[in-house]
């Protein structure tokens, strides 16, 4: 079965202490409700990682309003009559930030008919419907995983509206979005994503398209104009790819890529991409593409783990779907169709050859990983910036959850754990262009943070750790259900 994702990427590669946990815990406990008891909030004693690569050890920072007041090691001097938090022998990051998500899609293959088409019994239009009305499903799986923003980089308008609804709602991270998506593939292939009359695909079919659509995708408000391959050998495209290019600092937006392959993805940085979604995995990146990104400072979005997802996904057809959701944060509606995932096997075309599909996958997949880790340590070496991102939405590549296992395989690349956090944070919060409102944790800033048992700095795995979240001041345990 090949799909068009699988003929997207083909043509992309070309080829293959007891008192004080107490104390916190009755404080957070009495914390649910999205309203703050008093105005100035106190936490004592943990070591504080700022996302900027600093850390201090038995930290005092001081939220007020909602934002930092006051941060610092033993000199801050702490105010009376505050709700004192004792937080010593804990960690504290800012809020995670993944800087790619899709809200259009679930996880599974009900948002990704292109993979395996199941809307006989789960129709893309009402899936649509639902996610346009009832978008909030995620919001409390994304925060309960620590994940205070998070940047969806191409679906439908709704979600650039989305973004302005969330961004006052504590009980939802700050989205930034990007909204539909250019492409030079026609459009007769793009409309299995589409549900008239709202388009998240579209084709890019000449300059004046191009131009005119940046112009209106800026006035609704994205924070992207997202561009879904690149065909370096359709002039048509080419040409109207450069007037997008140059339209969009015009309005005040910023270019964000999918390309895969390395020459697309110099073109793109030639073309003033600001954000390079996915990894280069058709061959190691050369000293031309790295001299490129330092130039451009663009920031690269790996996500190393949506790939194999697939592969996950369609092993879940024959089999469970893996679930690692020790603090339940995953919204009942998507357990139960991942509970449910082998009733839709009857779908797979070619079921006698099911097997041979997922072991080539598989194999695949591992060679991909290989280029792709080996580019990412390239990167990091080089200096390169590269945010936490995860494309979840994609089959097998869940919300919020899934930002573990990307740091985790951002860690087996190469990278030291302690600077995946400013990946995970302040890197992020550029890419959405929000560093001046979170990201890092300074005075002045949103105050977004997460309580850690383990030290994220020592191994990604600990923040698997998390205990609690705080969104704009309110600070909640991560594993009980937000009261609402």
């Amino acid at each position: 079965m090949i799909t068009l994702f699988h003929k997207i990427h083909q043509k992309l590669m070309k080829k293959l202490s007891l008192l004080p946990i107490l104390g916190i815990l009755i404080w957070a406990a009495c914390s649910q409700s999205p309203s703050i008891d008093s105005e100035i909030t106190v936490l004592h004693g943990a070591t504080l990682f700022d996302g900027t690569g600093n850390s201090i050890s038995n930290s005092v920072i001081i939220l007020q309003d909602g934002k930092i007041g006051a941060i610092g090691g033993s000199e801050v001097e702490i105010p009376e009559n505050v709700n004192l938090v004792d937080v010593t022998g804990k960690f504290i990051t800012p809020g995670l930030v993944d800087a790619h998500v899709h809200f259009s899609q679930t996880g599974f293959f009900d948002g990704r008919p292109d993979a395996l088409d199941i809307r006989d019994t789960l129709r893309f239009d009402s899936l649509q419907a639902k996610q346009k009305k009832h978008p909030n499903r995620y919001f409390e799986t994304y925060l309960r995983s620590g994940v205070t923003a998070v940047y969806d980089v191409g679906g439908f308008e709704w979600i650039v509206d989305l973004s302005k609804k969330a961004e006052t709602n504590l009980n939802a991270p700050h989205v930034a979005a990007a909204g539909p998506l250019l492409t030079p593939f026609p459009q007769d292939r793009l409309d299995i994503f589409n549900v008239p009359p709202s388009r998240q695909m579209l084709a890019l079919t000449s300059p004046e398209f191009g131009k005119e659509f940046v112009q209106k995708n800026s006035k609704l408000g994205s924070t992207g104009i997202k561009i879904w391959s690149i065909n370096l050998e359709d002039s048509i495209f080419m040409q109207s790819l450069q007037a997008v290019a140059a339209e969009i600092p015009l309005q005040g937006n910023q270019l964000i890529v999918h390309a895969t392959d390395l020459d697309q993805a110099k073109e793109a940085i030639r073309l003033g991409a600001k954000v390079l979604v996915h990894s280069v995995d058709d061959q190691l990146v050369d000293e031309e593409f790295i001299q490129l990104a330092k130039k451009s400072g663009v920031i690269v979005c790996p996500t190393l783990v949506v790939l194999p997802g697939y592969s996950i996904a369609f092993k879940s057809l024959r089999g469970e779907f893996p679930l690692n959701d020790p603090n339940q944060v995953v919204d009942p509606e998507t357990k139960n169709l991942l509970n449910d995932s082998q009733s839709f096997f009857k779908y797979y075309q070619g079921q006698e050859k099911f097997e041979d599909m997922v072991k080539s996958s598989e194999e695949t997949d591992e060679k991909l990983k290989s280029v792709m880790y080996a580019n990412l340590k390239l990167l990091y070496k080089a200096g390169i910036p590269i945010a936490l991102s995860t494309d979840a939405g994609n089959p097998g590549t869940l919300h919020g959850i899934s930002v573990y296992d990307e740091l985790e395989a951002m860690q087996k690349a190469g990278i030291p754990a302690k600077d995946l956090i400013p990946m995970a944070t302040q890197n992020g919060a550029r890419a959405m262009r929000r560093l001046d409102d979170f990201g890092t944790l300074e005075v002045g800033k949103m105050a977004d943070l997460i309580i850690l048992e383990k030290d994220p700095s020592m191994d990604a795995s600990n923040f698997r750790s998390i205990t609690h979240v705080m969104r704009g001041g309110l600070l909640r345990p991560v594993n009980v259900p937000f009261e609402k």
